[in-house]
């Protein structure tokens, strides 16, 4: 492993066709053998690439190394991990900044900067080049778990080590960066090629396209994207009842759900949904109601996640547009040998202002019969963390 050779004929091939105007810095730094597969990992050496697309890079002022670097980091393709079989290229997995990110200057593991984008092979695309392979990309995950803005095959580091220089943190491009180890990058990547080939990759580090969930009769859904991440705190009780009506039992615990906008509609579970159904920009809303002081609208929804677990969708707001709550019958699934079934309960969740947003904080789900929830079957409290951008 970790063999640092020039560019072989494996991905001389590759680039055949294309020259670019700037000659291009790469490497391969491993080959790694996985069962009857190769993986060969090619280097794009961040700061060789911007020298030579920009020499005057090396005798700017400080301040604007910062901008120019950061902005290189989220636009560029740093690692190409090729799996290859029986000296065939098959696919790519391509790690490059993610532009729509920022790159944090004091809150370091806030840097989370970085996709993987899997992609098919094609001859004579050079993979180094985002909007080559657009066309091939199978899909992209953007849940890793590497944040710095150094890496550890870079040259620049490299000759600081040789030189006895090893340090936490270096002092480049107007401030201190940690370098991020390949072993970290190495071990994050097979085990999503290994996903990738013998299961399924988890869909909590696949990327969302969140634009879909643009709506603006939703506002709460527009509020979340001015954080960071939001965490959610679900204080859970589960009651049971006499035959009297009477409480029987009530079985409590605690949930934290961490960042709830990537769990947006995720079907693995239907708190997943129901604790903050999000809605496309493709379901419909009309006004079925109107009170002194309320809005009582009726949801259409073209949206497969909010339709497998939520249906009668009713949304109450105030005068203010604000929603107050939004009421459903709530669709169990139940799955076994003798067949799938589906059981329904009536679903209520109030909305009220927290710090930043107006959101949920209480859920009821109670018998379809109880219309008006005077023996809730589930009680969710519910509360958020905030991390501003």
């Amino acid at each position: 492993m970790n063999k640092k050779i020039l560019l072989t004929t494996l991905t001389t091939i590759l680039f055949a066709g294309f020259s670019p105007s700037w000659s291009q810095q790469s490497k391969i730094i491993d080959e790694i053998k996985l069962e009857d597969y190769k993986i060969f990992v090619v280097f794009y050496d961040p700061y060789l690439n911007l020298l030579e697309q920009n020499p005057s890079f090396a005798d700017m002022d400080s301040s604007k190394q910062m901008t120019i670097w950061d902005n290189y980091l989220l636009n560029n393709v740093i690692y190409d991990f090729q799996l290859t079989q029986k000296k065939k290229i098959i696919k790519h997995y391509v790690i490059k900044g993610n532009p729509t990110k920022t790159v944090e200057k004091l809150n370091l593991p806030r840097n989370a900067i970085y996709q993987l984008d899997i992609v098919n092979h094609i001859d004579g695309v050079d993979y180094y080049f985002h909007s080559k392979y657009l066309n091939e990309k199978i899909l992209t995950a953007d849940k890793l778990p590497f944040f710095e803005t150094l890496f550890e095959n870079m040259e620049l580091i490299q000759n600081e080590l040789k030189e006895g220089r090893m340090q936490i943190a270096y002092n480049f491009f107007g401030r201190f960066r940690m370098p991020i180890s390949y072993k970290m990058i190495q071990k994050s990547i097979l085990s999503i090629i290994t996903a990738d080939l013998y299961g399924k990759i988890p869909n909590d580090i696949i990327a969302k396209d969140n634009s879909v969930y643009s709506n603006s009769f939703f506002t709460y859904q527009q509020c979340l994207t001015n954080f960071f991440q939001i965490d959610r705190i679900e204080k859970i009780y589960i009651r049971r009842y006499n035959k009297d009506g009477s409480l029987q039992d009530e079985f409590p615990r605690i949930e934290i759900t961490k960042d709830i906008m990537g769990n947006i509609n995720d079907t693995s579970g239907i708190l997943k949904v129901t604790t903050l159904p999000f809605f496309t920009s493709y379901d419909s809303t009309f006004l079925i109601k109107q009170t002194d002081s309320t809005y009582v609208y009726k949801v259409l929804t073209n949206n497969k996640p909010v339709e497998k677990y939520l249906e009668n969708i009713i949304v109450t707001k105030n005068l203010n547009n604000e929603i107050v709550k939004i009421q459903a019958v709530r669709l169990i699934h139940s799955y076994s040998i003798y067949g799938n079934s589906v059981f329904k309960e009536n679903y209520v969740a109030y909305f009220k202002k927290f710090d930043f947003c107006i959101l949920p904080y209480k859920m009821l789900a109670s018998e379809i019969e109880d219309v008006n929830f005077s023996k809730p079957n589930t009680i969710i409290e519910l509360d958020y963390i905030f991390y501003r951008k």
